[in-house]
């Protein structure tokens, strides 16, 4: 099977199983604890979001990079495999300390401390998860189906143990116990398969990686003042409410977004940063035959979720979140703007534009902060759905002039025709017959 496609199925299961799989217990739970409960479990994942990130440090993709030049030199395998692992668990003790600090501290945390403190449970999962691993090495699927175990466990028992509003912390707890088993599970899994021998490295070493990768991590902290912190602060300057309705609209398109358009982008990534290294014009041919088709697609789908937007949210979280529908409806460009410009950033990230990233980002980060402060009172959670698409706006239109600044172009309008579905059977063999010429 060819490589790309058997990534993308790998990364869909991978993607089906965070984000859909909970929608099989979700109806039945908001239903239980309601929306003012359901705003209270969003707010602490949105404020657990942050140490998440942090934790994380963009290595879902710089990790990635990593491995994938290294995968056929084990000593060099071995020795990126634990520097990631050992950077991880040095920002998982930073980011305890932290956490014990600021919500004890904080009235507002504080009074939910059993809430945060199994929320923050989740985060320890992602330190021994290596899905940048196995997404390196082409065996995503591997990820996925750990995953998929391992969530479908926790994912039934929630379903039992969560059935009134005085059981809603139990959402959260097997939630986080699933993500901690399953990445344990990987990381035995990956040590024992590659015949790693794990071991701690030296703290300057650590340092000088955080150094290293501090772009990409700045410019992920700084897409979350768009995404999650609209949820921390309606939660802050609103009620739980508020976040409920606003949260469980947000859920729904990014569920969209990831298990439709992140499978795709990230498989390709790859074959982008390849093209574009060996040859930059057919680098950037690639990605101006993939927009095309994404754009289309979501274009699609935007106008049917637009359309079915009452049922579906009505079927999922029940009668109780109507108020969430309008939310959705406005929220279904989204997955539009956010598909084009995340080719955009992957073509700035293969040229090593990571300084624009960050500059784009943190403007839209600091707009949309101000956009929430200004119109909350006055719109109340439409003002975060408000900051949401402006933003999301405005970097696809800055990402476009900053290539156009830098003489080239992704978005090359007279390919919007079947040329580029023709160009991506023939070139990623999507029907598993060989391609002419290779």
């Amino acid at each position: 099977m060819n490589v790309v496609l058997r990534n993308i199925r790998g990364l869909l299961l991978l993607q089906l199983v965070s984000y859909v799989l909970p929608l099989v217990v979700i109806p039945y739970v908001f239903r239980a604890i309601g929306p003012i409960y359901t705003g209270k479990v969003n707010f602490s994942q949105s404020y657990i979001n942050y140490f998440l990130l942090l934790i994380n440090y963009g290595f879902d993709i710089t990790g990635t990079k990593r491995i994938s030049v290294v995968k056929d030199k084990p000593k060099e395998l071995v020795e990126t495999f634990n520097e990631i692992i050992s950077t991880k668990i040095f920002l998982f003790v930073i980011s305890t300390v932290v956490f014990l600090i600021c919500t004890l501290s904080i009235p507002t945390l504080r009074s939910e401390f059993a809430l945060h403190f199994y929320s923050f449970s989740f985060c320890l999962g992602w330190v021994f998860f290596p899905t940048w691993f196995f997404h390196g090495i082409q065996e995503i699927q591997t990820a996925a189906l750990i995953a998929l175990c391992f969530k479908l466990v926790s994912s039934i028992a929630i379903f039992f143990v969560v059935n009134d509003v005085e059981s809603f912390y139990w959402f959260n707890i097997l939630t986080s116990l699933g993500q901690i088993l399953a990445g344990l599970w990987a990381f035995y899994l990956a040590m024992k398969r590659y015949n790693i021998n794990f071991y701690f490295i030296k703290l300057q070493r650590i340092i000088e990686l955080l150094i290293e990768e501090r772009f990409y991590f700045v410019s992920t902290i700084v897409v979350n003042l768009y995404t999650t912190t609209n949820v921390f602060l309606i939660g802050f300057l609103l009620d739980d409410r508020s976040v409920g309705i606003y949260s469980a609209a947000v859920r729904l398109i990014t569920i969209v977004v990831t298990v439709c358009i992140n499978p795709i982008s990230q498989s390709i990534f790859p074959e982008i940063a390849n093209k574009m290294n060996a040859n930059l014009q057919k680098g950037l041919e690639l990605v101006q035959n993939i927009i095309p088709v994404v754009f289309f697609i979501t274009v699609l789908g935007t106008v049917f979720l637009y359309i079915v937007a009452p049922f579906i949210v009505s079927f999922i979280f029940g009668e109780k979140f109507v108020d969430s529908i309008g939310v959705f409806q406005y929220l279904c460009i989204i997955p539009i703007l956010s598909s084009l410009s995340l080719f955009q950033a992957h073509t700035m990230l293969s040229l090593k534009l990571d300084r624009y990233i960050l500059n784009i980002t943190l403007i839209a980060g600091i707009v949309s902060v101000a956009i929430n402060l200004i119109f909350i009172n006055l719109l109340q959670y439409y003002a975060s759905v408000l900051a949401y698409v402006s933003v999301e706006a405005f970097i696809l239109i800055a990402g476009y002039f900053v290539l156009r600044y830098k003489g080239l172009t992704v978005i090359v309008f007279d390919n919007f025709s079947a040329k580029s579905f023709r160009y991506l059977i023939k070139n990623f063999n999507l029907f598993g017959s060989k391609s002419e010429g290779n």
